[in-house]
């Protein structure tokens, strides 16, 4: 016989069932508890055995529990009729030891402890350039992590290899993952994956996944689930992250270090650099002084020797024939032209010289309005080295830009 019913008619027919059941009244019921939530004075609880669950509340209190206990509630089974839903309101429970799960997990967790995979385990390097990150590639995890290093070190090279994270098979695939890698040249092996419930983090609690973990030689970084949240691959990593973010900022305090020490060395270098043609400097000057000094000294002394010769020769020849004296003369003259010629060529030679390294000095250069153009492989003189599109670096005085070629036109002869 068909009826006709309502949604209303319904929900009152099976509360009525529910409510007249004795069978369902003052029942304890056990299992193991998956969940709990407090809102305001009441508390809410997961109750599951084996593949089946049950929503459970005890009004007014606030009961001290924690996942994976085993308990007896003590109550009654309610049909909710606004959501045609049933919930077992319990008045009071009864703790029955671990859950078959945590029982499990913590005797997996010892003995991988007695295995030696929780201690001395791969620590990241002192610079951190390129990464792999094990995760599902449609995951917020990730997402998450390349936009916390980018903002800051855009530099790092970040590459995913795709995994399954949750569900059937998930800790088999990671585990291929980790271990494949271990023939990766990479800095470090990112083990990723956003917050979920206890269930959907079950397989980073997996044996195999966790002791794939340990034997890595590549340090391994565990950013799974939440802070809150510790699985066995957080004990197993080398380094632990809360989530995929804080990831994120580890990596990035190994990146910018490297990034830090390379600037740190070119200002070290350009400081070297700018010492050594300042003394170069300072060595030819006082060379050139001393140089000056030396030849102004022997062309007094030569000057001097020859005026005594000169008049000794005139007194002699003034002697034999007053005929001779103007000649003597002439030739002293021309003796005095000569050494005061060859002295102007020594301070002419010097100013030259002077002026050249003056000239090849590249911060007068550059103060003066030009600038070193430099790209990948050092300095670049000319405009057939350049590339359209090629990114190259701009040194001024006061600093340095980068800008992107954007034309190249050759002009003819260099001019």
């Amino acid at each position: 016989m068909n009826r006709t019913m309502t949604v209303t008619q319904l929900s009152t027919y099976l509360k009525g069932v529910f409510d007249d059941e004795e069978l369902l009244h003052d029942v304890t019921l056990t299992g193991e508890i998956t969940e709990i939530s407090y809102s305001d004075k009441h508390t809410f609880l997961t109750l599951a055995d084996g593949a089946c669950s049950v929503r459970c509340v005890h009004f007014s209190a606030r009961d001290k529990v924690e996942k994976g206990m085993r308990v007896a509630l003590r109550g009654s089974v309610s049909f909710y009729g606004r959501r045609n839903s049933i919930s077992f309101n319990y008045s009071e429970f009864f703790v029955d030891g671990l859950g078959d799960k945590n029982a499990k997990l913590a005797a997996l967790k010892q003995k991988l402890a007695d295995a030696g995979y929780f201690t001395d385990r791969p620590q990241l390097p002192k610079y951190v350039a390129d990464v792999v990150v094990v995760t599902s590639p449609d995951g917020a995890a990730i997402r998450d992590f390349m936009r916390v290093v980018y903002d800051k070190c855009p530099f790092v090279n970040i590459r995913v290899y795709p995994v399954r994270v949750q569900g059937d098979g998930a800790a088999a695939q990671m585990a291929v993952a980790v271990e494949r890698l271990q023939a990766c040249d990479t800095d470090a092996i990112i083990l990723c994956r956003g917050g979920g419930s206890d269930e959907d983090l079950d397989s980073f609690n997996d044996e195999s996944l966790a002791t794939a973990v340990a034997l890595s030689e590549i340090p391994v970084v565990s950013a799974v689930g939440h802070e809150i949240n510790y699985s066995l691959c957080d004990h197993c990593a080398g380094t632990r992250a809360g989530t995929p973010s804080i990831a994120g900022e580890i990596i990035n305090s190994h990146a910018m270090r490297m990034r830090d020490d390379m600037l740190s060395a070119v200002a070290a270098m350009r400081e070297s650099v700018a010492a050594r043609y300042s003394a170069t400097l300072r060595a030819v000057s006082r060379l050139g002084a001393a140089t000056t000094k030396a030849v102004a000294a022997r062309v007094s002394d030569g000057y001097n020797k020859a005026g005594v010769l000169a008049r000794r020769g005139a007194y002699a020849v003034r002697k034999k024939t007053d005929g001779k004296i103007h000649k003597t003369q002439v030739a002293a003259t021309a003796l005095r032209v000569g050494i005061c010629s060859r002295m102007s060529d020594c301070r002419r030679r010097y100013e030259l010289g002077k002026t050249a390294l003056t000239a090849l000095d590249p911060h007068r250069i550059i103060k003066i309005g030009y600038a070193a153009v430099l790209g990948d492989k050092g300095r670049i003189t000319s405009a057939a080295r350049l590339d359209v599109g090629q990114s190259v670096r701009l040194v001024f005085a006061d600093g340095e830009a980068v800008a992107d070629v954007r034309s190249v036109r050759p002009t003819e002869n260099g001019r």
